[in-house]
């Protein structure tokens, strides 16, 4: 017990912390459905209203923070992102009627099965996407055309906010004051009395 308690102590005078270790959170196949899930989230229509994936860069920012987040978190919160990872994968025969894996489904088949999930009378479908969609779409928009798009004015959240110049405000006349002497006493008006009047 000891040894364990000066092995913490040696651990953590080296600096060595769980939020400092590089991990990965996701495994091969886990990654596939979160890349797979997020491109479909993200896609845009065109002129001619066919489906448009989203840049490689916006999907591998999405997944990676995912990914850095979840190698951050205890292994059973990795377990249980690994269950919902395979729900998402095998459930579009089942709320869609699509025979296959979600990973493998066209941009446009990915899609409709995600807003079937997102509107889904079964609050745990509903769940489901959002334990996806939220650390996903954060990170997705928080850099480059993204984030412009949000109306936000720098190119990253942790980018200083660019102020507009002030001008110098118009010079108003100064007000005057009278002194409480010089001003005639006004009588006290009863509570109610003043649309009597």
């Amino acid at each position: 017990m000891h040894d364990a308690m000066e092995g913490a102590g040696e651990r953590a005078a080296g600096g060595i912390d769980r939020l400092e270790r590089p991990g990965r959170g996701l495994s091969p196949w886990a990654r596939r459905v979160a890349w797979a899930a997020a491109e479909a989230m993200l896609c845009d229509e065109d002129e001619r209203g066919e489906l448009v994936p989203p840049g490689t860069g916006v999907c591998e920012r999405a997944v990676a923070a995912l990914d850095l987040s979840l190698g951050q978190a205890s292994p059973e919160t990795r377990r249980g992102f690994a269950l919902l990872a395979a729900c998402l994968e095998l459930l579009p025969p089942f709320v869609i009627g699509a025979f296959g894996r979600m990973s493998r489904l066209p941009l446009g088949r990915r899609l409709a099965y995600l807003e079937a999930l997102e509107s889904s009378r079964v609050g745990l479908l509903a769940m489901l996407l959002l334990a996806f969609k939220v650390p996903l779409c954060i990170p997705a928009f928080e850099e480059g055309t993204e984030l412009a798009l949000t109306g936000l004015d720098r190119e990253s959240t942790a980018a200083r906010r660019r102020l507009p110049a002030l001008r110098p405000a118009a010079v108003a006349p100064p007000a005057t004051f009278a002194p409480p002497g010089d001003a005639a006493p006004s009588a006290p008006v009863a509570p109610g009395a003043e649309g009597a009047a």
